[in-house]
């Protein structure tokens, strides 16, 4: 019996922060088209700064470039 990417443990101990990520960049990325620019991290408001989307997005690229190593490695 074949284990496929999807059932696999391993890739998801890797694919859950990485998606963890993604959506923490996905409410920086609406952030931007409300009145403030600020969204709510652990129930507070927090300002966006000039640095946070693009490092959150290269972090989201690497966590999920080392998802889809490890469910092409196994």
């Amino acid at each position: 019996m074949t284990v496929s990417w999807i059932s696999d443990p391993v890739f998801w101990l890797f694919a859950l922060p990485a998606l963890a990520v993604s959506g923490l960049l996905a409410q920086m990325v609406l952030s931007l088209f409300s009145c403030c620019a600020a969204f709510t991290l652990r129930g507070r408001r927090v300002h966006l700064k000039w640095w946070m989307i693009p490092t959150t997005s290269a972090c989201c690229a690497l966590l999920w470039g080392v998802a889809a190593l490890v469910a092409m490695l196994r």
